[in-house]
């Protein structure tokens, strides 16, 4: 009865963990951008510093554009305006550097460069989103982000160890002949 007790335990604490980090996440967020730095877009995800993040543009052919007043294209995808074939070089502000144009996070005070497709682990804090860029006034187009809880390895351990007790427990009830009822 005590390993019923421990294994029904185990079950219910996964059952609890996993349906706490997929009710969160994954998000969907639309980024624009028109919207200044100091405005960025919260995605209302609060990320934790232990856990891994699967960050992902849905179409990363999808472009976005800093402005079209120049003889070079200002157009890009999430990973930016290619800095030599435009003729523009980088942006750097709050102590990160990144192409013109591209899909930038920020976690708490620490700024991270997405692009089209990024898994990180190691941030914390508020996630904001946006294009990077010192002007915003002439820029147009928006790219849809994904942001996913990648499954840390204890977690599927867990998850394996309670479907074996629950197992166990079919087996035993099984080889004793005992009927499972609900009370």
């Amino acid at each position: 009865m005590k390993i019923i007790s421990l294994v029904s335990g185990l079950t219910l604490a996964l059952a609890s963990l996993v349906s706490t980090a997929a009710s969160a996440l994954p998000v969907t967020v639309v980024v624009d951008a028109t919207i200044p730095i100091e405005s960025w877009q919260d995605t209302h995800v609060i990320l934790s510093a232990g856990q891994t993040y699967d960050f992902s543009v849905v179409d990363p052919s999808t472009l976005w554009s800093a402005g079209s007043d120049s003889p070079y294209s200002r157009s890009s995808t999430a990973t930016g305006i290619d800095p030599i074939a435009s003729g523009y070089g980088q942006f750097t502000a709050y102590g990160f550097t990144a192409n013109y144009g591209a899909l930038v996070g920020e976690a708490g005070s620490t700024y991270f460069l997405i692009g089209t497709s990024l898994t990180a682990t190691g941030l914390s804090g508020d996630l904001k989103v946006g294009y990077w860029d010192s002007f915003y006034g002439d820029n147009s187009g928006t790219q849809t982000l994904t942001i996913a809880a990648v499954p840390e390895p204890a977690t599927w351990a867990m998850l394996v160890v309670g479907f074996a007790g629950i197992g166990f427990m079919a087996y035993r009830r099984k080889s004793s002949g005992q009927s499972f009822r609900l009370a």
